[in-house]
């Protein structure tokens, strides 16, 4: 060998000296070394009562290496797999030691079966199962110290049989699609889980739980590229050192409701507060509400689409079991109740949570772990019938799995779903997806309906109760001070619209709510026509006073809106049908009516170019209805122009043409004698 050969070489061992003693160093940092592997087992054991699992980990696969035989230390490290949820190695470990010892753990087949019951392998998991049941009266070394261990397995094994039932039998039927995971915009190797969206359906709120130490509340917008954009923390207005989550929008977007834990003003561990959003989508305030909240655990709150009662889960006693669902009911004063339990046909002696009441007002969804299911939690569904909920159904496969179902939010189409699972082929723990509701699944269909009252003549706002009837049955609503409000009714249906406000003739109107288009919320305007200072005041009724009935002319005035498209002047097919609708309704009363047609515009525009499109579309209107039939001279068109606009939906309102309807009835009218 050359000399320059022999340096070469002394020098690469060198190196790899050098490199080993890093590597050893480097190791060392890793575990801690000790003399005999029952030494360095007792360190690991340390670490896993002190919840440090990783360290455990690598200090018991050091121990192996000191002693490759080492049962005791291969149960100890599935154990740390299983709670790492790593399951196929968990899997892998558990086998070796009962390789090495058979009888070291009669716990150990049961983690061991959990473990392939959590990879979707049921064979081998009925396999562990019925190995753990088999040794119940045997000897093995483990058994005072896992006694605890075994009394909750003992306990679970019967229900994680029917699970094994249950989703056999559920994931033997044939899927076509199944759920999308939202993406790493959305979902990481931590947990996510409890989705809401926003009433216009492009802002997703969430909780995410980093390590099982830190549960904030996270929000995503939805983009031109119709993708979630990557999600980030909303403000400490919301999220603060201590727990928060499970947080769910009112239907008008206005409000979300959030469960903020351990807050100078809590009365429990954990309460329910209402977080106010500006026109911007961001939080104004924060408020503990009174009411549901007890001395115990309460969290997880969904509000009904009327904003009168809220649902959510809690620990207090007097329930089922565990966590148990209950409803509070707003009062007239804007107050809440106390909190109402769902009883028996919804709660069991295990946990309900997670509760989503869909917008009919009806159709509950929630998580039960004590109700028949596949896992470790599925979602279920009941309907209020009006005597009491019925029999909660299992939402199925592929929405519920083996693995952990936690919250559920259903779009307003009734069909679209978002759901947190835990299933294996996510990022980690549990993520959000994305489903289609079967139909036998889907709440009734609802029309948010977003309405104004104003003055008819100033068009000033106007604050005030009101009341909407419909067979039979009476709602009270309330606008606020820029006269709106916001409710859900259902579709295809008529409903009166009743106001009374002191200085205004009382208001009374039928609207049918038809399907909205492209599911956009339906419009409703009230207008309030103020009484004259010389009309004659009729007194209230007073069942004590004597009173006379007579006839009296009375002046009436119907309004029907027709709805533009931005910078269009055409009929659309919608306005087209409506036309055809109001021709053919005045067709054998043209006498008794006089018709006006008012333009609109929104404030978008100059006002030159305001001016001329509302008279164009008015024009359109009025010559549609002359071609129906509608005598010309019936019909005054006029320009209004543009009128203040606060927000798209008053925007979209402001694109219209009015069609006034004037004429005159005779009244009975009750005249009291005030002597």
């Amino acid at each position: 060998m050359k000399k320059t050969q022999i340096i070469s070489l002394l020098l690469i061992l060198c190196l790899l000296g050098t490199l080993d003693s890093f590597a050893q160093k480097e190791e060392n940092k890793e575990f801690i070394q000790t003399k005999n592997a029952r030494e360095s087992l007792k360190i690991a054991q340390q670490f896993i009562n002190s919840g440090a699992l990783e360290k455990a980990k690598r200090q018991l696969k050091y121990t192996i290496r000191l002693k490759n035989n080492f049962a005791v230390a291969y149960r100890e490290l599935g154990r740390v797999y299983f709670e790492l949820e790593e399951y196929g190695n968990a899997i892998d470990t558990y086998e070796n030691s009962f390789n090495n010892d058979p009888n070291i753990s009669r716990a150990a087949y049961y983690e061991c079966g959990e473990s392939y019951f959590k990879l979707g392998q049921f064979e081998q998991a009925l396999y562990y199962y019925n190995e753990y049941s088999s040794r119940k009266t045997s000897k093995y070394a483990n058994k005072k110290l896992e006694s605890g261990l075994e009394i909750g397995f003992d306990e679970e094994l019967e229900i994680r049989l029917e699970n094994i039932r249950f989703v056999t039998e559920a994931q033997a039927q044939d899927v076509e699609h199944y759920p999308k995971n939202l993406g790493n915009a959305i979902n990481t190797q931590h947990n996510e889980y409890l989705p809401a969206i926003s009433n216009t359906g492009n802002r997703l709120v969430f909780t995410r739980d980093i390590k099982g130490r830190n549960e904030n509340i996270f929000t995503s917008s939805f983009n031109k590229e119709r993708e979630w954009s990557t999600a980030r923390k909303l403000d400490n207005k919301v999220n603060s050192h201590r727990n928060e989550g499970m947080a769910k929008f009112a239907a008008d977007g206005k409000v979300f409701y959030f469960t903020g834990c351990k807050r100078p003003d809590s009365e429990g561990g954990c309460d329910i507060y209402a977080a106010s959003l500006d026109l911007f989508g961001e939080v104004e305030n924060v408020e503990h509400i009174e009411g549901p909240n007890s001395r115990s655990w309460d969290s997880q709150p969904c509000v009904t689409c009327n904003n009168d009662r809220v649902y959510f889960s809690s620990t207090r006693p007097g329930g089922y079991g565990g966590a148990d669902l209950y409803v509070s009911y707003k009062n007239e004063d804007g107050t809440w109740t106390e909190g109402e339990n769902l009883g028996s046909e919804i709660n069991t002696k295990h946990d309900e949570e997670a509760p989503f009441i869909a917008s009919d007002g009806v159709t509950l969804y929630f998580t039960s772990t004590g109700l028949p299911g596949q896992g470790d939690g599925d979602l279920f569904m009941s309907r209020n019938n009006g005597e009491g909920w019925t029999k909660p159904a299992n939402l199925g496969y592929p929405i519920n799995t083996q693995s952990k179902e936690l919250g559920i939010y259903v779009h307003k189409d009734s069909r679209t779903i978002f759901f947190a699972s835990a299933r294996t082929e996510g990022n980690g723990g549990l993520d959000i997806y994305q489903y289609e509701l079967p139909e036998e699944l889907r709440p009734k269909i609802m029309n948010n309906v977003y309405g104004f009252i104003s003055d008819d003549e100033t068009g000033e706002p106007i604050q005030t109760p009101f009341k909407i009837y419909r067979e039979g049955e009476s709602y009270a609503f309330q606008s606020n001070e820029r006269g709106a409000f916001f409710t859900c009714l259902k579709q295809n249906k008529a409903y009166t619209f009743h106001v009374e406000v002191d200085g205004y003739k009382p208001f009374m109107s039928a609207v049918f709510l038809e399907p909205p288009k492209n599911n956009e919320p339906s419009a409703v305007e009230i207008k309030l026509i103020p009484i004259k200072k010389d009309e004659p005041v009729v007194a209230k009724y007073d069942p004590k006073d004597n009173f006379t009935i007579e006839r009296r002319p009375r002046n009436i005035v119907k309004r029907v809106a027709f709805y533009f498209d931005k910078n269009s002047s055409d009929l659309n097919p919608q306005t087209l049908a409506k036309l055809d609708d109001l021709a053919g309704t005045l067709s054998n009363s043209l006498d008794k009516w006089t018709i006006e047609v008012v333009g609109f515009a929104d404030h978008t525009g100059s006002a030159d170019y305001n001016k001329v499109l509302s008279e164009k579309r008015a024009n359109s209107v009025a010559e549609y209805l002359t071609t129906m039939g509608v005598p010309i001279n019936n019909v005054r068109q006029e320009g209004k122009g543009a009128i203040a606009s606060h927000s798209t939906l008053e925007m979209k309102m402001n694109r219209r043409v009015e069609v006034i309807l004037k004429g005159q009835i005779l009244e009975r009218v009750k005249i009291y004698n005030v002597n």
